[in-house]
């Protein structure tokens, strides 16, 4: 072996070195934040909407359709830190480490809770994931009556309001 491959060896197993590698392994470990926040929202859209015989609101893929208004993204991001927080003091190591259960009580704690607009955020969530679930083809289909809320329609508001 010549004398540069022992000090580049010796130059990889020295601190520096040691962290670099032990930074590019932990990456491929440690889920993106990004990711960790889809999963969460997945979650949370199957706890409120879980479709009990139908399919779930994630199992829809609505979580996407929150995930891509870009007026939510500083709310959402917020939201999961604060579920994430609210896990750990229930004993997870986060949100989505909870069982059904644990997710059901950190989100009624949530819609319960005045901290930092974390109420705002699921009652935002609700509105937009259950406005799109209920109008999902397959959630539709499966309730029969498809016509006006009364046999005869809004019969005092049939004529022009004087």
């Amino acid at each position: 072996m010549k004398r540069r491959h022992v000090l580049a060896l010796l130059g990889f197993f020295s601190f520096g070195g040691a962290a670099v590698a032990w930074r590019l392994l932990a990456s491929f470990r440690r889920p993106d934040a990004r990711e960790h926040i889809a999963r969460s929202i997945a979650a949370i859209a199957d706890v409120m909407f879980p479709g009990d015989g139908l399919a779930s609101a994630a199992a829809l893929g609505l979580h996407h359709l929150v995930l891509a208004m870009p007026d939510l993204q500083a709310q959402i991001a917020n939201g999961v830190v604060w579920l994430d927080k609210r896990a750990v003091s229930q004993g997870g190591s986060n949100f989505l480490a909870l069982d059904e259960a644990g997710k059901l009580a950190a989100l009624d704690s949530a819609f319960a809770s005045h901290d930092d607009g974390i109420q705002s955020f699921v009652l935002t969530l609700r509105y937009h994931l259950g406005t799109a679930y209920y109008s999902a083809p397959a959630i539709k289909s499966a309730f029969a009556y498809t016509g006006p809320p009364q046999p005869d329609g809004f019969a005092d508001f049939q004529k022009r309001p004087a």
